[in-house]
């Protein structure tokens, strides 16, 4: 087996740049790999937490077609009155596991849950000066008690600030008398309840960060005029796939709103392996009959975002929220308003080129330009 100074010796293009990893928390670090950042928009928002501008949006992609395709729909919003966004949500969980003996030993905990909260509380405050513990529910499975804990945690996303302040509380109780008492056995910090990095209905039932709606308008003349469809054809494809999807059993409906997820989670120094919990979408198209006029919206319940703390670090990474203005006090609910706007932006762009049947020449188009040549909008 090569060893580790064997190995980096024959890397050409992952370079050990010291200025580039100085702040990189990994083991074995070799590197840092580039990742080509297109910037998409202009496209106006207005967000119920006071967001109001024209935005551009920072994707980190090897995809061709996702800026230009973006750009595109944020041309078709902005050219009427842009896209709003409501917050609904903002929540961290972490889930812990209770292990008993018996399962009358557990429905016994189980009972007691209602009157360990302020203790709780109080514990897993001390160990962050953000952490909130708002809400703990408990679940009873066999022998053992699983208990969701729900964290506000102001601007971070909170996966690592839940943790430590959720293992603070299950220590501390497993070493209290009551636990004796009990006939606790021991204490797992997470048993999936919480579905970290894992899509469940659960997660999209309650959030686990972010829950966002975005929405927007599509005037007949513009969506004929900038995506080369009627906004008739639009919703028409729109039901139809639907009724594919739900053949297929697709949870959600978008078409590819995680290509926005992904390259901005990447470009803003979000947790990349979080866009596994935060694609589901729901697309919905409704359409006024009379005027022939759209109101699209697209629905996020969990969008782990966060714009302060460890997964920001990067100097690239800080600039791309300085882009979006996701840099003060309450950037975090900003930037989880944005990402589902030009998410919205994207799908509707998309569903026009395969109503009006450009999509796979616009791939050809910018995916197989001579000589790797980047395109300007």
């Amino acid at each position: 087996m090569n060893s580790l100074s064997g190995i980096t010796s024959k890397l050409k293009y992952i370079t050990e740049d010291a200025n580039a990893i100085k702040n990189a928390k990994i083991e074995n670090c070799i590197g840092s790999v580039k990742v080509p950042v297109g910037l998409a928009g202009p496209l106006r928002i207005r967000g119920t937490d006071g967001t109001d501008g024209v935005f551009h949006a920072p994707l980190a992609t090897c995809e061709a077609t996702l800026v230009a395709s973006c750009s595109r729909g944020s041309k078709l919003f902005s050219s009427s009155s842009g896209i709003r966004f409501k917050l609904l949500r903002d929540t961290m969980t972490r889930a812990p596991v209770f292990w008993f003996s018996c399962v009358e030993d557990a429905a016994s905990f189980y009972d007691l849950i209602p009157q360990l909260f302020s203790e709780f509380r109080d514990v897993a405050q001390s160990t962050s000066k953000y952490a909130r513990l708002v809400k703990i529910s408990p679940q009873l499975v066999g022998s053992t008690v699983h208990v969701i804990f729900e964290y506000h945690c102001g601007d971070a996303a909170g996966q690592n600030m839940v943790t430590f302040a959720t293992q603070q509380v299950c220590d501390r109780f497993a070493a209290s008398s009551v636990a004796q008492e009990m006939r606790l056995q021991k204490v797992s910090i997470e048993g999936q309840l919480a579905s970290e990095k894992s899509l469940s209905w659960g997660n999209i039932l309650h959030s686990r960060g972010v829950s966002v709606m975005a929405w927007g308008k599509i005037t007949k003349q513009a969506c004929q005029s900038i995506l080369g469809c009627s906004t008739w054809d639009l919703y028409q494809l729109v039901l139809n796939s639907k009724e594919a999807a739900t053949r297929n059993g697709q949870l959600g409906y978008s078409i590819n709103q995680a290509n926005i997820v992904a390259a901005m989670f990447i470009a803003c120094g979000q947790d990349a392996a979080s866009v596994a919990e935060s694609a589901w979408s729901h697309l919905t198209l409704e359409v006024d009959r009379e005027t022939e006029e759209l109101c699209v919206s697209s629905y996020f319940p969990s969008l782990p975002v966060g714009t302060v703390g460890g997964g920001t670090i990067y100097d690239t990474q800080r600039e791309a929220l300085e882009i979006l203005g996701c840099t003060g006090p309450g950037s975090k609910g900003r930037l989880a308003g944005l990402i589902a706007s030009f998410a919205l932006a994207l799908d509707v762009s998309t569903v026009a080129a395969v109503t009006n049947n450009t999509f796979a020449a616009s791939h050809y188009k910018f995916g197989r330009s001579a000589g790797g040549a980047q395109h300007k909008l």
